[in-house]
């Protein structure tokens, strides 16, 4: 999976920075004092801090009873590296052994897989192919950690690109099969993440919190409120990052961004970055970032993903057709634009 680094994403909690990145296991919040004889419920905020997906994770959930929410907790870890264990791409997976059968037909896969496999390529289709999860055909020609870095060849690039393309893969749900043209590649570090944050909501959902936020390194799923307020988001300026150009406030709804800045090599004076245009095999040169509010977390990903490499225009345009979807775009040149139901929020 790749990682999402909270650099354009700051969650704001008790006025406090996230924890950083490798921040380890943190521990539960300390058991609060008992309430006197007749008083209410003090509500409590318990977390988990850990490392998931290549990315970390953060959940916290707020109520009145601690051990309740230290099941409910540990519940949704469990559930996200249960996700990450079906989708990733770094070890053996059912995504993996999908991968392995390209071109020999219709792959009984597990119903989580055919599930973000068919969201997939309904966003593919939102957005003529600017998200692919196919990408990942010519996405493995490209090492951001290489030291030196260096391009793939144009040759290369050209050849990888002859096996991607969203329309080479056919999901049939009622069967919860998957078929892929020979060749093809899925990976889906574009849209995982925010379907493992929909899943642990669940399952707190499931054990009664009524008072939450999930945070994969940046794909955030709120629930109720963070005791008598919104939870809010901070969108900070991809190249200024000093400078805060939203705060979200946020309940029962998602906020995901994706940029240029996560993961980059500069070569002879060129940037290159990690997300990728499926229909050039080339770092994308849409957006620098993408902040989609929607009500699942799993289409903000993909969208914040498509909308990077869509440029400002289109991309707003399709997000002002989409129900219940709002975005914040920074163009290439640096400039802000904001979906018209985002504007109607807040300055």
């Amino acid at each position: 999976m790749k990682p999402r680094a909270l650099l354009g994403l700051v969650l704001a909690l008790a006025g406090c920075a996230a924890p950083p990145r490798e921040a380890p296991i943190a521990p539960a919040s300390p058991e609060p004092a008992a309430a006197p004889a007749g008083a209410q419920p003090v509500a409590v905020l318990r977390e988990r801090v850990l490392g998931v997906m290549g990315s970390t994770l953060e959940v916290r959930a707020i109520g009145t009873d601690a051990a309740r929410l230290d099941r409910a907790l540990d519940a949704a870890v469990a559930e996200m590296q249960r996700i990450e264990d079906l989708m990733t791409d770094w070890r053996p997976s059912p995504l993996e052994t999908l991968n392995a059968a390209a071109g020999q037909g219709p792959q009984r896969v597990p119903a989580e897989l055919a599930e973000i496999v068919e969201l997939a390529l309904e966003v593919s289709a939102l957005t003529d192919g600017a998200f692919d999860v196919t990408f990942a055909g010519v996405g493995r020609l490209w090492d951001f950690k290489a030291r030196p870095p260096r391009v793939p060849s144009d040759a290369a690039i050209a050849a990888a690109l002859a096996q991607v393309g969203w329309r080479r893969v056919r999901v049939d749900r009622a069967a919860s099969t998957v078929a892929l043209e020979p060749g093809t590649r899925l990976g889906l570090g574009g849209i995982a993440q925010g379907f493992g944050a929909d899943r642990a909501m669940a399952i707190l959902m499931q054990h009664g919190v009524e008072h939450a936020i999930v945070n994969v390194s940046g794909d955030i799923k709120a629930l109720g409120k963070r005791f008598d307020a919104p939870w809010e988001i901070a969108i900070v300026h991809p190249r200024e990052r000093e400078r805060v150009i939203a705060v979200l406030p946020i309940s029962n709804s998602c906020v995901v961004t994706s940029g240029d800045y996560e993961r980059f090599f500069e070569l002879d004076g060129r940037r290159y970055h990690h997300i990728l245009d499926p229909r050039t095999g080339r770092p994308s040169e849409g957006c620098m970032s993408a902040t989609v509010v929607a009500p699942d977390a799993a289409l903000a990903d993909a969208l914040a993903t498509g909308l990077c490499v869509l440029d400002a225009q289109r991309g707003m345009a399709l997000v002002e057709r989409l129900p219940r979807v709002e975005a914040l775009l920074v163009d290439m040149q640096g400039q802000v634009h904001v979906s018209s139901g985002l504007r109607a929020r807040q300055p």
